[in-house]
């Protein structure tokens, strides 16, 4: 596919103008232009755009819940006439990760109880995994952690009564879909890359930048956009592995990052299988996004059984176990 290349007034090629192009925020690699550099993310963004179009019955699904207008009815409607949607969006609003008071038998009492923007993120999520449901081996591994790390931002926002929970939860699902996107594309090779950097924060997308000039935060971000999902959540994926940037900018959207980076480090040890102890705990609450935050290492270890378990439930419910 082509590259997204409108012309600017001074005639050179550019991204798109519906893309937000705040999102792209260069490259370390001092022999590569940002000229260049947009046009190699232009021409992904088209290609991963061609090969993952957001499907259309949840796009109508999203406008109608977020149209305060619209009749609930209609909504509700449209979800139930997809019965593994239905099934799947159930599970989640029953999982530890909202812990009703009572079980949700039906996608109206969902709404209900969850509200609008809850169910709307609920819905984006599984649709975008839904996209990457015939991944395996390494794409597999990608689509749980994204899945993991949203657990354990959302629980962290929650216990820490953070007022954005709803977008750190789908902005934590998709911080790593540039990843599946690249992977879709063959660009680059990851299973050629050294095991090491996809096992650690903030490696892998360095090494992105060096092979491609872009990388999968920049790539997912872009891709958020044209998916018509919120731009505040794009914004979140661009810069989750820019936290000096984030944390700059301050607010929800510098919390959010902070969030998902430290949800990021203990999912990683908890997919290792690493046992919760004193000095875990005191690396994780000296991280920079812990102090952000204002979490203290006592406060972490005593919601790790928390984080654990929602972990565990939303990879059943997301069909990733």
């Amino acid at each position: 596919m082509t590259a997204l290349a409108p012309q600017t007034s001074a005639g050179q090629p550019r991204l798109a103008d519906n893309v937000l192009e705040e999102l792209w925020f260069g490259t370390e690699d001092p022999e590569r232009s940002e000229y260049e550099a947009s046009r190699s993310l232009a021409a992904a963004l088209g290609v991963a755009t061609g090969l993952k179009p957001f499907p259309l019955v949840l796009s109508r699904a999203l406008s109608l819940l977020q149209d305060p207008d619209a009749p609930q009815s209609k909504a509700v409607t449209l979800i139930e006439q997809d019965p593994a949607l239905s099934s799947r969006l159930l599970r989640i609003a029953n999982s530890a990760l909202f812990a009703p008071s009572r079980p949700c038998a039906a996608v109206n009492e969902a709404i209900l109880r969850l509200g609008n923007r809850n169910v709307s993120d609920i819905l984006a999520g599984v649709a975008v995994f839904g996209m990457f449901s015939d991944v395996g081996g390494l794409g597999s591994r990608i689509r749980d952690h994204c899945a993991g790390v949203a657990a354990i931002a959302r629980i962290l926002a929650v216990e820490w009564r953070f007022k954005g929970v709803e977008q750190v939860f789908l902005s934590a699902l998709l911080h790593d879909v540039g990843k599946l996107l690249m992977m879709q594309a063959g660009e680059p090779r990851y299973d050629q890359m050294e095991p090491s950097l996809l096992n650690e924060v903030d490696r892998v997308h360095l090494e992105e930048r060096h092979l491609t000039g872009y990388d999968h935060a920049a790539l997912g971000a872009h891709v958020i956009v044209k998916w018509q999902l919120s731009p505040e959540v794009a914004r979140i994926v661009a810069w989750h592995h820019q936290p000096g940037r984030a944390f700059q900018a301050g607010g929800e959207t510098a919390l959010s990052v902070a969030l998902i980076r430290i949800a990021d480090r203990i999912e990683l040890d908890l997919a290792r299988g690493a046992g919760v102890t004193e000095g875990l705990i005191e690396a994780l609450s000296r991280d920079e996004s812990s102090q952000y935050a204002n979490f203290s290492a006592d406060w972490l270890q005593a919601v790790w059984e928390k984080l654990s378990k929602a972990r565990s439930e939303t990879l059943a419910a997301l069909g990733s176990r």
